[in-house]
């Protein structure tokens, strides 16, 4: 009869192999037993390359140290914490993570590694809708084509224009209280004001 130390191993991954459709892992067990190409079963949905001395769990059907799976791969070295109760993270050993914390989600890339590699976050869509009474930007904003805004424009950095052509189609602009559309000039010969632009 096998004993339940044939049924199930620890131990920790020393290659992984992503191109198959199942991934398969070489897991050295204790007492320094290799075992190769156990396939490493994922949930539905969420994948992971693990990394070299990342600990696996395996299981060992009827107690065949030939024939298993690696039900679970964890590494100790880069999870994150700590987490409140309730709270859910995804997370890499490069310190990037999206964390569900208590008071809203947290998505993050180190400022050290974004400078190496020159970015950050891609979001790739067709569209994206960002539905929040306010939105806050701590950087500079560049946007590579039409920028189009139904409602008004405030700010308190004045604006700097460079480069290219600027039309408003309907309305008025108005500077300190000065009306594009409407406003004067007097002529310096006689005093009287010119008439509004046209």
């Amino acid at each position: 009869m096998s004993k339940l130390d044939d049924f199930m191993a620890r131990g920790v991954v020393t290659l992984a192999d992503g191109e198959k459709k199942m991934r398969v892992v070489q897991v050295r067990l204790l007492a320094d037993e290799v075992r190769d190409d156990l396939e490493h079963v994922e949930s539905y949905g969420f994948t992971s390359e693990p990394l070299p001395e990342a600990e696996a769990f395996a299981l060992f059907f009827g107690g065949d140290r030939s024939h298993g799976v690696v039900f679970c791969v964890a590494d100790r070295r880069y999870r994150l914490k700590p987490l409140k109760g309730g709270e859910v993270a995804i997370y890499d050993d490069l310190g990037q993570k999206v964390h569900l914390t208590r008071s809203g989600i947290e998505i993050e890339t180190p400022k050290t590694l974004t400078a190496t590699v020159g970015e950050g976050a891609t979001v790739k869509a067709a569209s994206v809708l960002i539905d929040s009474p306010t939105s806050t930007f701590t950087g500079d904003v560049k946007i590579q084509k039409t920028l189009t805004v139904n409602q008004k424009i405030t700010g308190s950095g004045g604006l700097a224009v460079s480069g290219g052509e600027g039309a408003v189609v309907s309305g008025d602009v108005v500077a300190d209280g000065i009306s594009l559309k409407s406003h004067v000039h007097t002529e310096q010969g006689d005093g009287a004001d010119t008439s509004a632009p046209k």
